[in-house]
């Protein structure tokens, strides 16, 4: 099992994805499919959700786990 997802170690860059997914995960959107949010598999992959906004189908293919 994965330890660890990607962590972005430029805050900005950090802060500008957030900017961007702001719209669509207010909707409960993903912001990368627009798809809805839906289950997460682990905790890990619930705390990337906060960070990205990513549903669990963008997280895996995003992550290749």
């Amino acid at each position: 099992a994965m330890t660890s997802k990607f962590f972005l170690k430029d805050k900005s860059i950090q802060s500008l994805c957030n900017i961007i997914g702001t719209g669509n995960i207010n909707k409960g959107e993903c912001p990368t499919c627009a798809g809805p949010i839906g289950e997460f598999k682990d905790d890990l992959s619930s705390k990337e959700y906060q960070i990205s906004g990513m549903c669990q189908t963008c997280q895996d293919k995003m992550f290749c786990e």
